[in-house]
């Protein structure tokens, strides 16, 4: 099956013959992005009731030449470290030291390489921002200084990822993107058993401002265990925008979540924003999380509404109250961004 991801490097080196030469140019440019806040919890339960908070610092650089090929770098500050429980073989918890270092380690988010072949290709290689959420879905839902979309929140996939992808596109309508990639993500080496997972994008804008978009991924597993089993998953998406306002609903379903048997995750999320008045806008969003297991069954919902308002280009800030079921908590946050 792997021998196929040598097919398309043929088809591509046989579109290159015939084209004329690249237009040197030398375009580069740093960006950075930060992301910060404070909230405030309506419930005394919820500890700490308040806390003020970064969720994202980013910079990174790009740098294009010959005109059509671009390297693109970005490094991302985050949460990369984890505690897991220790137990012992019958199961009772074991009293374990461990220094977990910074919540806020720097990591490689993205390292491209970029090939514009032509006008209906691209190819990129590398560690590779994912096209289930974060290349189209993340920008359309516009307010990722306050929240993440649905599946990057929920973990239906991993950000970001080393490998190769091939986009397919014609003028604005139609895109088809199609990826293998290690699957374990920005913050692993590919496992010992070296499988892929394999996925394919497309987004097609049959009318200004109308996108449908449908994603599927299949990751099989070398776990031969019978809890394990094979990793699936599908989304689907449906939104239009203009300069006033938007508005898209998208489902998605994992199988096997985690590779593990009978773990399946699914959803929707609803959301938009309006503008009310010059630089001001009212903002919403409601997810639906439904999380099978053999066990037992859970169901989550979460609410945003706010209002976004940019005074210059750029900064970005928002007064947003938030609504978990999961512990029934209310909570106020005063969110701010900056892009630059």
């Amino acid at each position: 099956m792997k021998k196929t991801v040598i097919l398309p490097i043929i088809l591509i080196c046989s579109w290159v013959y015939g084209q004329e030469p690249p237009v040197e140019s030398n375009d580069q440019k740093v960006f950075a992005q930060i992301f910060t806040g404070f909230r405030y919890s309506l419930k005394d339960i919820y500890t700490p009731r308040q806390a003020f908070e970064f969720s994202q610092g980013i910079i990174g650089y790009q740098h294009k030449i010959g005109g059509r090929v671009t390297g693109k770098i970005m490094y991302d500050v985050t949460r990369t470290t984890h505690i897991y429980e220790v137990t012992d073989t019958a199961g009772n918890l074991l009293g374990v030291d461990y220094f977990e270092g910074s919540k806020y380690t720097a990591y490689l988010k993205m390292a491209e390489i970029l090939w514009e072949i032509n006008e209906y290709a691209d190819l990129r290689v590398g560690q590779l921002l994912n096209t289930q959420y974060l290349t189209f879905l993340d920008p359309f839902w516009g307010y990722r200084y306050i929240d993440v979309t649905f599946q990057e929140k929920y973990r239906l996939g991993m950000p970001a990822d080393f490998g190769v992808q091939l986009d397919l596109k014609y003028k604005n309508l139609i895109l088809n993107q199609f990826s293998v990639v290690n699957g374990e993500g920005p913050f692993r080496y590919q496992d010992d058993g070296g499988e892929f997972i394999w996925s394919d994008n497309i987004q097609i804008s049959p009318v200004e401002g109308l996108t449908l978009k449908i994603y599927g991924d299949y990751g099989p597993t070398s776990d031969t265990s019978r809890a394990a089993a094979p990793k699936y998953t599908l989304s689907g998406f449906a939104g239009y925008r203009t300069a006033k306002y938007r508005a898209g609903v998208e489902y998605n379903r994992v199988s096997n979540w985690g590779y593990m048997r009978d773990h399946n995750y699914s959803g929707i999320s609803l959301y938009g924003g309006i503008r009310i008045y010059k630089l001001l806008e009212m903002l919403a969003r409601y997810d639906y999380l439904v999380m099978e297991r053999p066990e037992s069954t859970e169901r989550l919902n979460y609410y945003i509404i706010g209002v976004h308002y940019e005074p210059v280009p750029r900064f970005t800030t928002s007064l947003n109250f938030r609504y978990y079921s999961d512990g029934h908590i209310p909570m106020v946050y005063a969110s701010f961004g900056l892009k630059f």
